[in-house]
This record gives structure tokens, C-alpha cells and sequence, in this order.
């Protein structure tokens, strides 16, 4: 239809205007708008234009998906007020302690603590035994400890204070525990002519226990720092899973230390009994034996320990919800077991040219350059040598007869 409209126009300007030239029609012409004008017009002249029909396009709705945030959330809603100390109900979500913490018990343990730490450091000036600073260090640990929970419990509510206080508690043993490595490992250089036990010289003892007892040290740091006061639920129970982990590992060094030790102890009865031991030498059992003691409570304070980690932390067990536990089987035990060698100094018997053991590798991290034997080259005093070796043919001779 639209190829007929030109000429329809065309015919119809024709009709009506002779002067206009006869357009003829012609398939696809199409007039220029300024050759038509308005007379031209013809109203009678309708013009059929198809209707075109678009089709309705349709848009699917577009959705959006709701953004969030997964930030955790604060679940503890306090039902109680904290008292002017900082105290709430075990039932609290924000109680950081299970008990009402005793601040008289605290600095009692402190200033306990506290002269242990004082009358180490002393001894150590009078008998010249620069290596004592790690016992020092042990009582120092708990004194730092129990100045921090004495003024924790007029804070109750710092989570700072009350995980400084349980890591400083926690991990002093350490410092005890390779203390009695070393001396053990002193008294073998010491005592015995062979200065050996089995297949341990005293350097490769200390080296090897002290390290064993480093590595379990720092399992505890990663499990106390993780059940540290204040954490979420679970991760405070895996922290006490390493915890433990950690203490169990450091009684099973113990045990194997306790057997090379009574091993020691049968040595030296051999020994003595021949009567090679004179002087200082003869105070050998007031130093084993208070080896023994510090081991002992030692124990006694990882057991505790295990017990009561192991038995969970709600109601059914009673150790976290008394304080008199940690103070009877945790306080006292270490007390004990850092007194003992106030009592029986190591200095008061470990004397002479034989007390200096060589330099080895622990020596070097332990002592600080505390001993003038570590010269470069020095290994032994020439009238040592000889001492054992007069020893040796006594002992032989004595055996003989």
C-alpha cells in the first residue's frame, strides 16, 4: 500500500493545476514537500496508514539480595551490678571469678613469695652462684603473681589483670623445674669421679632437659594465653586442652628426670661407702634429697592441676568455685618447692674448683658469663684431673682389697 501513495498525490496535484507539469507516476517517487502547497490540499483525498502493533515487552522484577554483617554479637546481658570491688555471682556472664577473691590471702603469698625472692638473691651474692637466677626467677613469677591478684581482687572486673595474674601463676614451675635440671646436672660434674650417669655427661643432661621443659613451658604459654579470663566458652576450653597437654608433658619429663636421678643416688651410695668423700663432698644427701622435695611438690601442683581442668568448669566440680584449692595445692606446694633450696642452698655445698662445670651450650644461655672457667680453651682445671684421677685408683684399690 504505501508504494501506490506518491502516485495518488501526484495524480491528485495534476487535476487541479494545469501549469503544474504531470508528474508521472513512477514506482518509489516521492514529491519535495516545498512543490505542494496549501491550495493543493484536497480533504476528500484519505490515506489508509497501517497501524503498527508494537508488542508489550515485559521486564522481570530484578531482586536484591539483604546485605549483613556477621559481627559477633554481646550475649552477656548482666542481671547484678557489680559490687564497689568489682564482684558478681558465678551465675554472671561477666564474672571473672568464682569465688570472692581474698585479698589477705593474696599478699600473704606475695610478701612470702616476695622474701623467698630476696633472701635467692642474696645467697646467691654470698655463695657466688650466678646460676641461681633461675630459681630467682621462679619466685619472682609468683610474687609478680600474687602482687597482681591482690590488687585484682579490688578489680574484678579487669580481664587484664585477672590473665596476667593466672599466666604468671601458672607458668613459674618452669623456672623451678629447670632449676632442679641443673643442679642435678652439677652434682653428677660434681660427685662422681666418672661424672656420668648412663649415657648423660652433665652438660648433655641440663641441655636436654632444660629444653624438653622449654618446649612443654611454651605449649602452657599458648594454652594459658587462650583460656585467659573473659574469653568465649570454647576457646577457653581449648586453651585448657593445651594447658594440660602442656603439664602432662612436663610430669613425664619428670618421671624420666626422677629415674636418672635415683640412679644417681645409687651411685653415689656406692661410693660412699667406699669413703672417698671428705669435706663438703659428704653433704651429698641433704642436696639430693632436697631435689627430691622440690620434684615432689612440683608434682603435687601439676596433679592438682590436671584434676582440676579435667573434671570441667560448672557446678559438679568444686575446685574452680574455692579459692582455698589453688592456695593449699597450687600456692603452698610451690612455696615448698622454691624454699627448699633457701634452706639447702646449693652454694653451700657445690664449692670449690669441681663445682664449675665446663662451658657447654645451656651453660652459656644459664650462667650469662657467670664463671671464669668458660675462657676460650678452658675446659678443665689441670688439679682437677689429677683429683679424679687419684680418685679412680682409690676406689679401684679399695675395691680390690
Amino acid at each position: 500500500m504505501h508504494l501506490w501513495l506518491p502516485l495518488l498525490i501526484g495524480t491528485a496535484v495534476a487535476a487541479s493545476s494545469n501549469s503544474t507539469p504531470t508528474v508521472p507516476p513512477h514506482h518509489g517517487t516521492v514529491l519535495r514537500r516545498d512543490t505542494v502547497s496549501e491550495r493543493d490540499y484536497d480533504p476528500h483525498i484519505t490515506i489508509d496508514i497501517p497501524t503498527i502493533s508494537i508488542p508489550k515487552i515485559t521486564i522481570p522484577p530484578v531482586t536484591i539480595p539483604t546485605l549483613s554483617l556477621d559481627l559477633p554479637s554481646n550475649t552477656c546481658t548482666p542481671t547484678i551490678a557489680p559490687d564497689k570491688n568489682g564482684w558478681v555471682p558465678a551465675s554472671e556472664c561477666n564474672a571473672l571469678y568464682l569465688y570472692y577473691p581474698s585479698l589477705e590471702a593474696a599478699v600473704a603469698f606475695s610478701v612470702l613469695f616476695g622474701f623467698l625472692m630476696v633472701s635467692h638473691f642474696i645467697q646467691a651474692t654470698v655463695h657466688k652462684t650466678a646460676f641461681v637466677w633461675v630459681i630467682l626467677m621462679g619466685a619472682t613469677w609468683e610474687c609478680i603473681g600474687f602482687v597482681i591478684r591482690a590488687v585484682s581482687t579490688r578489680d574484678q572486673q579487669s580481664t587484664t589483670l585477672a590473665t596476667m595474674t593466672q599466666l604468671f601463676i601458672l607458668l613459674s614451675p618452669f623456672w623451678v623445674n629447670a632449676f632442679d635440671y641443673m643442679v642435678l646436672a652439677r652434682m653428677i660434674h660434681y660427685f662422681l669421679p666418672e661424672r656420668r650417669v648412663g649415657i648423660f655427661k652433665p652438660s648433655l643432661l641440663a641441655t636436654i632437659f632444660v629444653f624438653l621443659d622449654l618446649g612443654s613451658f611454651i605449649i602452657q604459654l599458648v594454652g594459658g594465653s587462650m583460656a585467659g579470663a573473659g574469653q568465649p566458652q570454647d576457646q577457653m576450653t581449648k586453651g585448657i586442652h593445651i594447658y594440660m597437654a602442656g603439664i602432662g608433658i612436663q610430669e613425664f619429663f619428670i618421671v624420666l628426670f626422677f629415674i636418672i636421678a635415683i640412679q644417681f643416688h645409687r651411685k653415689m651410695l656406692h661410693y660412699d661407702r667406699t669413703g672417698i668423700f671428705t669435706g663438703l663432698k659428704t653433704k651429698w644427701r641433704r642436696l639430693l634429697y632436697a631435689l627430691y622435695v622440690s620434684l615432689v611438690f612440683i608434682t603435687v601442683r601439676i596433679i592438682y592441676r590436671l584434676v582440676e581442668f579435667s573434671s570441667g568448669n560448672n557446678a559438679s566440680n568444686s575446685i574452680p568455685y574455692h579459692e582455698w584449692y589453688m592456695f593449699a595445692f597450687d600456692a603452698f606446694p610451690m612455696l615448698l618447692a622454691i624454699g627448699v633450696w633457701n634452706v639447702v642452698h646449693p652454694g653451700t655445698v657445690l664449692q670449690g674448683p669441681d663445682a664449675k662445670m665446663p662451658a657447654s651450650g645451656i651453660r652459656r644461655i644459664c650462667c650469662f658469663g657467670c664463671d671464669r672457667q668458660r675462657q676460650k680453651g678452658m675446659e678443665r682445671i689441670p688439679d682437677e684431673s689429677r683429683s679424679r684421677d687419684e680418685i679412680m685408683l682409690a676406689i679401684r684399690g679399695r675395691a680390690a682389697s
